[in-house]
C-alpha cells in the first residue's frame, strides 16, 4: 500500500512538472505585443458608428465605412509584419466614452475619426487622413460665416475638436448635444438646430443626402488618427509601422475613392 502511494505521488509529481514546463513554454512564446493587448489573440477596437463615411451601420446593422475597411487592412498588414494572427473585435459605444474605455482597459485602440488634441490622454498614431471641422446649415440659412453662429442653436459631437472650436465662438455652455450626428442632422432638417459642426467628410455626406449647405470657412484643420492607451508604446509602434506602410499601397488609394475621400 505504501509502495502504491509512493508510485502515485511520483506520477502526480511528474504531471505537475510537465504542466509547469508546458506553461513556461507557452509563456515564453508570448510576444511583447501579445502582452500589450487585453486579449493576446485579438485586437479590440472601440468605435462610434454615427459618422458616415468613416463609421456607420448598414441597413443590415453591420459596421461599415472608410475607417472600418481601413483598420481591417491595417491589422492584416500588422499580422504580416509581426508574424501574428490577431483577430479584430469591434465594440460600439458613444464617441465621448471611447478614451475612457481605452484608459480602463476595455478596448485596445479607438477608431472614430479621432484628431489630435493635447488634452486627450492617449497616444495618437501616425495620421491616416487630413481632415477639418466645418459648419453645416440648412439650405435657406442666414448663417454665412462662423461669427453668425453667435446666438444660434448649434450642435457638435461631445468631446470633439469641433465642439471645442464652437465653444470658443458661442460659449461652451451654449452648445447643444442632442445625441449622435444622426440625431443632430435630423434636428437640423426639422429646424430645431441652426447649425451642426462636424468633420468635413461627415458634413459632405449629409449635404449630398439631405440638401444641406456646408460653409467654406473651416473651424479647424487637423489630422485623423487611430488612438492607443497612453504608455502602450509596443502596440503604438506596431500600429504606426502598419499604417505608414498601408498608406503607400494602392489599396489605401482605392479605399479613399470608394468612400469619396480621394
Amino acid at each position: 500500500m505504501k509502495k502504491l502511494s509512493v508510485a502515485l505521488l511520483s506520477l502526480l509529481l511528474m504531471f505537475a512538472l510537465v504542466g509547469c514546463s508546458a506553461k513556461e513554454n507557452s509563456d515564453s512564446e508570448m510576444t511583447a505585443l501579445d502582452e500589450a493587448l487585453i486579449t493576446s489573440n485579438k485586437i479590440i477596437i472601440g468605435t462610434s458608428p454615427d459618422s458616415p463615411p468613416f463609421e456607420s451601420l448598414s441597413a443590415q446593422g453591420e459596421l461599415e465605412g472608410f475607417e472600418i475597411d481601413m483598420i481591417k487592412d491595417v491589422i492584416d498588414l500588422l499580422n504580416t509584419q509581426q508574424s501574428s494572427n490577431y483577430e479584430i473585435e469591434f465594440k460600439q459605444m458613444d464617441f465621448s466614452n471611447i478614451i475612457t474605455a481605452l484608459q480602463m482597459g476595455q478596448v485596445d485602440i479607438g477608431l472614430s475619426g479621432f484628431t489630435y488634441n493635447p488634452e486627450r490622454d492617449c497616444i495618437f498614431a501616425t495620421p491616416h487622413l487630413l481632415s477639418k471641422q466645418v459648419i453645416v446649415v440648412a439650405a435657406d440659412s442666414e448663417i454665412k460665416q462662423a461669427s453668425d453662429l453667435v446666438g444660434k442653436k448649434c450642435a457638435a459631437g461631445l468631446g470633439t475638436t469641433g465642439a471645442e472650436a464652437l465653444g470658443a465662438i458661442i460659449g461652451e455652455e451654449n452648445i447643444q448635444y442632442p445625441g449622435d450626428y444622426t440625431f443632430m442632422f435630423e434636428a437640423l432638417g426639422a429646424g430645431q438646430l441652426d447649425a451642426v459642426i462636424c468633420d468635413e467628410a461627415v458634413g459632405d455626406n449629409y449635404v449630398a443626402a439631405k440638401g444641406f449647405v456646408k460653409l467654406e470657412e473651416a473651424l479647424v484643420n487637423e489630422d485623423m488618427s487611430i488612438i492607443i492607451k497612453t504608455g502602450n508604446t509596443v502596440l503604438a509602434d506596431a500600429v504606426n509601422q502598419a499604417v505608414e506602410a498601408y498608406m503607400q499601397t494602392d489599396a489605401y488609394k482605392a479605399l479613399l475613392d470608394k468612400w469619396g475621400l480621394g
